[in-house]
Parts: structure tokens; sequence; C-alpha cells
């Protein structure tokens, strides 16, 4: 007789644990950088704030369907809106996970700077007169 009640209970209680499990939400990290390469120099000119992202999708929470989200790939794309750019300051690299409960997990990382390139020099107004 007691067997009839727990068993129900007992099932009960370890699929609420699974279910919470696959759906739970991990923290975001955020972590701040100075620059992406050395910067020797302090004649540049800030170009612009930009924004890049890479994301990757598991299945359930635990089976990666896409590659692990690529924080070079993210960088990159903010190099791309600026040609100029040489590199990135003030760089602030943000991790989230965005759980869609009961299919999976997206796990997003974005980068968030400022793009730098080089001074632009005075170019000279001496130009040769025609006649």
């Amino acid at each position: 007789m007691i067997f009839k009640k727990i068993i129900p209970v007992s099932f009960f209680l370890i699929a609420f644990h699974l279910l919470g499990c696959i759906g739970s939400h991990v923290p975001k990290e955020i972590h701040l950088y100075d620059s992406a390469t050395v910067v020797r120099s302090t004649e540049f000119k800030i170009l612009g704030k930009g924004t890049g992202q890479d994301s990757a999708f598991f299945l359930l929470g635990m089976f990666p369907v896409t590659k692990a989200p690529n924080v070079e790939l993210a960088m990159s794309q903010i190099l791309e809106k600026y040609p100029t750019g040489k590199t990135l300051i003030n760089i602030k690299i943000q991790r989230e996970d965005k759980a869609y409960f009961p299919l999976g997990l997206v796990s997003v990382v974005i980068v968030t700077a400022d793009v730098v390139g080089q001074l632009e020099e005075a170019t000279p107004t001496n130009q040769k007169e025609s006649k």
C-alpha cells in the first residue's frame, strides 16, 4: 500500500527536478579588457563604438547543435563596420544563456568595443599651377 503512494510522488519529484535543470538560466558573465592588441602610440582616433555577437544552440541544454560561440568572430564583426579601423579598445565581452524550454539553450557572446584608427595626416595644399 505504501509503495503505491511513494512511487507516484517520487516520480513526480524526479521529473520536476530534471525539467528544472533543463530550463535553468545560467547567469551572464562580463569581462573587460583595455585593448585587443598592444597600442604603442597615443596618436589614434576613436572611429566609433560597435557591437558584434555570435551564438550557439544546445538541444535540451546539453547537446551542441552548432559550434561554440566565438569571441574572435564577434570582434571581427565590429571591425568590418569600420574599414579604416586598426584595433579595438575598451572591450566588454558579455556571455548570456537564454533558455527556450523545453527545446534547448542558446548561448550568446556579445562584444562591445571602441574602434580606433590612425589620425588623418593633413594633406599638403601645394598644387601645381597649370598654364
